[in-house]
């Protein structure tokens, strides 16, 4: 499944400190031959940007010292956030896996997440409001590092999780039109259930979106 180039840059648009770390992030994937292999790397990346989100003093030092600043705070734009957003590709049940999992490629939906610029600021942004949840910019992180990998094609389940995470609706459009070909999604299922990190992940994300889309239906 061919990957289009993402209409707009997450990684072009991110301060320099922020690009900095992402710099680093790409060059240990790069470095990392297969997805088999990367996908751990991937996971333990997302780990350690989580720990300094959270401002955990045992977090990772390669981004605590140059990016735990700007994630503790994880200050955004305030035009980048969307009350509105909503996770609509994927819904998933601690109890039934195979459900959520086959959510990920139903009705030509893409992840709620997609589609805003979501890019942490400079900590003297006047507009910048405070971030909570690192589920709100995970997938600008995973974005930007997978559109500076530049890869072409999806062909292996670990590569199509990573780019469901994505910011870019051209990555989650892409991994998912992959998960509804032949056997994919049984392969895409498996990798999950291997995966309990991979698997926590996407829990995380349901809490967030799940809970902005109960917000929503209880104003109507």
């Amino acid at each position: 499944m061919l990957i289009p180039k993402p209409a707009q840059s997450a990684y072009e648009n991110a301060d320099t400190d922020i690009r900095e770390m992402l710099d680093r992030m790409i060059a240990e994937l790069q470095a990392t031959p297969s997805w088999e292999q990367r996908s751990t790397q991937f996971l333990e990346i997302i780990d350690a940007l989580e720990l300094a989100f959270e401002g955990d003093e045992d977090a990772d030092d390669e981004y605590d010292d140059d990016g735990a600043d700007g994630l503790d705070t994880a200050a955004l734009d305030e035009d980048d956030l969307d009350d509105d957003d909503e996770f609509d590709g994927v819904e998933f049940d601690d109890d039934e896996d195979d459900e959520y999992v086959e959510q990920a490629a139903s009705d030509g939906k893409v992840n709620g997440w997609h589609g805003d610029d979501v890019v942490p600021a400079d900590d003297g942004d006047d507009d910048a409001v405070v971030v909570e949840e690192f589920a709100d910019v995970l997938p600008f992180y995973v974005g930007a590092v997978l559109e500076r990998l530049g890869e072409t094609k999806i062909e292996r389940p670990e590569q199509a999780a990573f780019y469901l995470l994505s910011c870019h609706p051209e990555h989650t459009e892409a991994a998912q039109s992959w998960l509804e070909k032949g056997a994919n999604m049984k392969r895409f299922q498996k990798f999950v259930d291997e995966t309990p990190d991979y698997e926590a992940i996407l829990e995380m994300m349901d809490d967030r979106y799940g809970e902005e889309d109960a917000d929503e239906d209880e104003d109507e």
